[in-house]
């Protein structure tokens, strides 16, 4: 398991400087650019457009480690996830199989789906339902 988190890191660390950015500070998306704010500067990124039927490999529910299910779902060319029964939470694509919410929450698919990790999960509005390290990355296999 700490295997697939540090290859999760790694992977991370080297895809592009907008990912690594957006762990580190909240997205806003406007028309046809995201907006990046890391501290007093603000970088603009195009965002990553998925492929027809790309998200399906995404869209059904993680069961991660600590027993908490995360569901993924996408409407029309929108995309959002949410635990257990909570309201939706929309994530943005930035790159292939990685998303980030609005308030940087960071979700990295790999595997064709068949595995996530979830770092900063503690930003997403209804994780304080449960006890969330922040400084853990959560991950779930198929």
């Amino acid at each position: 398991m700490n295997k697939m988190i540090f290859c999760a890191l790694a992977v991370l660390a080297c895809a592009s400087p907008s990912i690594a950015a957006a762990q580190a500070a909240p997205i806003q998306a406007s028309g046809d650019n995201i907006q990046v704010k890391i501290g007093k500067s603000t970088a603009l990124t195009k965002p990553y457009v998925l492929a027809p039927q790309e998200f399906s490999a995404y869209a059904q529910p993680y069961l991660l480690e600590t027993g908490m299910v995360l569901t993924f779902e996408q409407r029309s060319r929108r995309y959002f996830t949410r635990l257990h029964n909570e309201p939706k939470v929309e994530i943005f694509p930035l790159a292939e199989g990685v998303f980030a919410s609005a308030n940087g929450t960071l979700f990295v698919f790999r595997d064709e789906g068949d595995t996530i990790a979830v770092s900063h999960m503690e930003r997403l509005p209804f994780a304080g339902l449960e006890l969330i390290d922040p400084e853990r990355v959560y991950t779930a296999s198929r």
